[in-house]
């Protein structure tokens, strides 16, 4: 690769050429530069030619000194300076031209132990013309050894000053046909002056980091933009940018390209104002904050208006601020309400669920309804705190609170005209050998749709299906209907609601081992490829912990779970991931359903199940418990608690609670089932595994 470095370096040692039969070889080659236009190259230039010496103040590092030391140095009598015998030293002497050491009766004192050199040596210039180079002149001058285009207007000296170090480095075949002027020349040092705009904007560029660059910047960002920053303000720039006239455009495009990651940006964003109402609003982080706060302030009001009206209102909200979700305010996290907005509209445009069958009902649920619950915990997991929070808790309770109240008590209508299917126990069909049954407590219809969308994001095939529950959606009574052991288990404990096994209640050992009896192992092995049941995720705990913040808690969930099962896939395994509960879940507490005093049973109340004393009277829905059809149960009606301010609860009838997801994943480029077998011959033992992944 040629630079022009190299010519230079090259041009300087074509100076020690001479007529060997006529004259002597030169002891020096000197090197004037009367206006310094070579200082810039200097740095450079010394890795490249290690005999070259300067002329000025001592520095040994930089092989500089006075008169004295050059001759000494010259001679080869420093100690440490050294270079090969053929080449004669470069004296560079930066702000002094040829004529000073020609004439000895003018020359400076300091410069006199040197005009030996100009008998006994070689003065580097012009060829041909006995006159110095200047910088544009090697460059570009009648003789010069690289030939570039470089015009000689004022402004393109000043940046050929500034410049000079980078495009000495630069390769010739990326300078040749092209016109060096002023930009193309600050170009070299701020290849990219729209960034530079937003780092002397942010304050990490200064004239004091780097002088020659932020001259070059300055340069260019007059001509491009209109506004030189050594002359004008930071202030004033912003002005300039919020209103992304001409080139400012893209400025503003590379500061939300970057997120709005430049505080002192924005901060100085913040201290403009739109001038006229025909001006753009989102380029103002303070018409954001505006209109948040009265997005705010609207959603809060909901909570005084009836359910028609206040759907009205959610969308027309949205129409008002979705624009704002684009805008680099909502990047940095500031336009969390109008976030939140998206997941509102889905819910104000949500449909009744169809209540003429409960399988119409359930089948509407599991392709569209659950969309509704999940844009409800959307909005909650962004609204996470304070003044928000309390905002998207007025709007859920009324626009989707009926909306799920409602679902729930077309459920249970059907339910006492005894046309609800509720699961009841029987045994399940014999699983393949490779089958993976994954148990997650609590993963109701739309945290399961967020699953499916995970594991198929990561390449698993899904089949998303559906089933009934039991009644009531409890642990204890549900987790044994989804085992493999179901079949086994008949009417226990009615006071825990819990079922038997050989007259013992189904405690979790129970179960596990009447699934072992069934041939599930209980834990995930590597060994053979027999099925098994797995027990994963904590949904169901954290809800009954957390309440309302299980929103925030679903996304880590979900992908832990996603891994596990896709790892499991990838083995071979056909997976399959079953539940035994959903679950409903409102900011600020379900509505209360009160139970009088003697009615239930001792210790016989839940979130949403009763059991009733013998004779006790009630207008409460009455259930057959899914283990002994004769114990009947109270729900709480709709979507209403039992316990007072309960944000999360499961136990009662609702398409939430008792549609149940049932998802089969397996995944691409599936490996052998892994078998491991082993025998001992004489002392050695003898390992072979077949199949698993490649």
């Amino acid at each position: 690769m040629t630079t022009p470095l190299e010519s230079l370096a090259e041009a300087l040692l074509a100076c020690r050429a001479f007529a060997s039969g006529a004259e002597s070889a030169p002891e020096a080659i000197l090197w004037c530069d009367p206006a310094g236009d070579f200082a810039p190259v200097m740095p450079v230039l010394r890795n490249r030619v290690p005999h070259l010496l300067t002329f000025g103040a001592y520095d040994a590092a930089r092989r500089t000194g006075p008169s004295l030391w050059l001759r000494a140095a010259a001679a080869r009598a420093v100690p440490g300076l050294d270079w090969h015998a053929s080449d004669p030293p470069v004296i560079y002497l930066p702000g002094h031209g040829r004529e000073m050491l020609r004439g000895a009766e003018e020359c400076p004192a300091e410069l006199q132990p040197l005009v030996w050199f100009a008998v006994t040596g070689v003065f580097f210039g012009q060829p041909k013309q006995a006159r110095d180079w200047t910088l544009r002149g090697f460059l570009a001058a009648q003789g010069s050894p690289v030939l570039l285009n470089v015009p000689e207007d004022r402004a393109t000296r000043e940046a050929l000053a500034r410049a000079a170090a980078r495009l000495f480095t630069e390769p010739l075949a990326l300078l040749k046909g092209r016109t060096l002027d002023a930009a193309a020349l600050d170009g070299l040092l701020v290849p990219d002056p729209t960034l530079d705009m937003l780092r002397w904007m942010d304050g990490s560029l200064t004239p004091e980091s780097d002088s020659a660059s932020f001259d070059a910047f300055g340069a260019l960002a007059a001509k491009k933009l209109g506004l030189d920053p050594r002359k004008k303000s930071r202030q004033e720039a912003a002005a300039r940018l919020a209103k992304r006239e001409k080139g400012w455009g893209e400025v503003w495009q590379r500061f939300e390209e970057g997120g709005g990651d430049y505080d002192g940006v924005v901060k100085l964003l913040g201290m403009e104002e739109p001038q006229d109402l025909l001006t753009s609003p989102e380029a103002y982080p303070t018409e954001n904050i505006r209109r948040e706060t009265a997005l705010r302030k609207n959603l809060g009001d909901l909570d005084s208006k009836p359910y028609t009206e206040a759907v009205k209102d959610v969308l027309a909200l949205e129409a008002e601020h979705a624009w704002r979700r684009g805008t680099v305010w909502a990047k940095r996290g500031e336009a969390k309400l109008a976030e939140a907005l998206q997941h509102l509209a889905v819910i104000a445009t949500a449909t009744a669920l169809p209540a003429h069958t409960p399988d119409a009902m359930a089948k509407a649920y599991a392709a569209e309804g659950w969309k509704v619950d999940a844009a409800a915990l959307a909005a909650l997991d962004i609204a996470r705190t304070g003044e928000n929070r309390n905002a998207v808790t007025t709007a859920l309770r009324t626009v989707y609170l009926p909306w799920l109240d409602a679902g729930a008590a077309a459920l249970q209508t059907l339910g006492t005209q005894g046309k609800l299917p509720l699961a009841v126990p029987k045994a399940p069909p014999k699983a393949p050998d490779n089958a993976a049954l994954v148990f997650v407590d609590g993963l109701r219809m739309d945290v399961a749709g967020r699953l499916s969308t995970a594991l198929e994001a990561r390449g698993a095939k899904v089949v998303f299906g559906w089933r009934w529950s039991g009644f009531p959606t409890v642990t204890a009574t549900c987790k044994p209907l989804a085992s493999p052991a179901a079949g086994v288990f008949a009417g226990g404990v009615v006071e825990t609601l819990t079922p038997a096994a050989e007259g013992k209640p189904v405690t979790k050992p129970v179960l596990n081992k009447a699934i072992e009896s069934a041939g599930w192992a209980v834990t995930e092995t590597l060994l053979g490829s027999g099925p098994f049941w797995l027990e994963v995720g904590r949904f169901d705990e954290e809800g009954h912990s957390l309440g309302a913040r299980l929103a925030e808690r679903v996304g880590d969930g979900v992908t832990e779970i996603a891994e596990l099962v896709l790892r499991l896939a990838r083995q071979g395994r056909r997976v399959r991931i079953v539940t035994d509960h959903g679950w409903l879940l409102m900011p600020g507490g379900l509505p209360f359903a009160e139970l009088l005093a003697g009615m239930t049973a001792p210790k016989a109340r839940g979130s949403r199940v009763a059991t009733l004393k013998e004779g006790a009277a009630t207008n409460y829905v009455l259930l057959p418990w899914s283990w002994d059809q004769s114990v009947l149960l109270a729900t709480a009606p709709g979507a209403r608690a039992f316990y007072n301010g309960t944000e999360y609860a499961h136990g009662g009838v609702s398409p939430q609670e008792c549609v149940l997801p049932v998802i089969d994943v397996t995944a691409e480029g599936e490996a052998a089932p892994l078998s491991i077998s082993a025998s001992w011959q004489r002392l050695r033992l003898r390992v072979e595994v077949k199949g698993g992944p490649a």
